[in-house]
Order: structure tokens, then sequence, then C-alpha cells
């Protein structure tokens, strides 16, 4: 008797899993979600102040012909900023990347899907075909999982495949909060917040060892998250978009 009410209960459960999974992978739903997360978003990111600054050696070159650069962490205030610069990014293969590649979509994004362990080179040859056709590209370097602020190779082989420089990119908020239950350590911005985002010196891809490579890239972007950091306390010196 008992055997056959635990039966009945996991034959329910069963029934009720397959049913929330039909209802929160079909087209409706996901569009529902993508949509509500993208209002969220540009409302809560119109509560920020953000200030920009653009390295010159970075103005002097074609924005469609280069690769950006960021850390995981902190993409937050990236997003919102520059939808409408004709960029291409990646995202996972998983029900949350496909709301990811919805919200993106719809900020104006040109989405590919991949990542370093599922379909990660077919998604580099989609980007390489995207930067062919006049598209920027931008790369969580050490996303999806980490470990953290440790570049992947993939957007030195697609540097170096197209003769781009890679824009290093990073942001920073006078006051956030840092979701140390992430491993990437998110940073947050509350809102009314001051916030500062950088496109730092160009870096041009030299022949040289890979590890070497990564390693002057895990540099670069690193000095220029501390110099975002620092500048927040220099408002006056921070360049108004």
């Amino acid at each position: 008797m008992k055997m056959e009410s635990e039966k009945k209960r996991d034959g329910i459960r069963f029934r009720l899993k397959q049913l929330r999974r039909r209802i929160t992978y079909s087209n409706g739903f996901l569009q529902f979600a993508a949509f509500l997360a993208y209002i969220l978003i540009y409302l809560y990111f119109r509560t920020l102040k953000v200030r920009y600054y653009f390295h010159p050696d970075f103005l002097k070159l074609d924005r469609n012909k280069v690769f950006f650069g960021f850390w995981h962490g902190r993409q937050f205030l990236l997003i919102p900023s520059f939808g409408d610069w004709n960029t291409t990014l990646i995202t996972d293969i998983s029900w949350a990347g496909e709301i990811q590649t919805r919200i993106l979509q719809r900020f104006g994004y040109i989405v590919v899907r991949g990542s370093s362990k599922r379909k990660g080179v077919q998604a580099l040859l989609h980007v390489k075909r995207e930067a062919e056709n006049g598209h920027s590209a931008a790369f969580a370097l050490d996303g999806p999982s980490g470990p953290i602020y440790q570049a992947k190779p993939g957007i030195l082989f697609l540097a170096r495949k197209m003769h781009y420089p890679i824009v290093p990119l990073t942001a920073g908020t006078k006051n956030g909060w840092i979701l140390k239950n992430t491993w990437c350590r998110y940073l947050f911005p509350r809102p009314f917040s001051k916030c500062f985002v950088a496109m730092g010196k160009p870096v041009w891809i030299e022949e040289a060892e890979e590890e070497v490579l990564i390693q002057n890239l895990n540099r670069t972007i690193n000095q220029w998250t501390q110099y975002v950091d620092h500048k927040l306390d220099e408002r006056d010196r921070i360049i108004e978009h």
C-alpha cells in the first residue's frame, strides 16, 4: 500500500515537472520573460548616473573593426550602453542563455550561441563571419564560468585572423553590491549611483606564446578596471558621454 502511494506521488511529481518544463520552455514564456527583464534593466539603468571615457587611440579606429574584451562580473553597465554599436555577443546554449539572447537582441545586439564547453569553435566561426560583414564583437573574457580574471584564448585567435585590436572595456560604480555567491563577483550598481565606463588603449596582438599574450591581456584589463575604480573618486576629470 505504501509503495503504491509513493509511486502515485512520484507520478504526480513527474507530470508536474513535465508541465513546468513545457510552460517555461515555451516560446510565449521565453518572450515574456525576456521582455520583462529588458524593461526592468532599461528602467534600472535610467536611474544611474553613468559617465564614459574613450581612449584617444580607440577614437582613431573604425569601431566596427575591433574586438572588445571585458570581465564577466563587470558587464551589467555595458549591456545597456552599447546596444546600438553593431556588436556581436556570444551567449550560452542553455535555457538561461535563450532568455539572455532575447534580452540582448532587444537591446540591439547580434547574438550567436555557444560557449567554451558547448559549440565554442562554431560560435567563434559565427563571430568571425559577423566581423567579415562589418560587425564588431565583445567577449566576456573569463566567461561563462571562470576562472575569474583569466581570459580564454578565443579572442586571441580571432584578433589574429582578422588583424583587429582588442579594446579593454570595463565599468565600475561608486555605490554597488558585489554578489559574493557568484564565481565572477558580479558587480551590481545601487539605484541612482554614480558609475563610470571606460574603453582603454587598444591592444594589438603580436607574435608570441599564447600563454604570454593571455597574461598580458589579463594584466591590461585589470589595470583598466583599477583605473575605472580610481576615477570614480575624481568626478571632475571624467568625460561625459
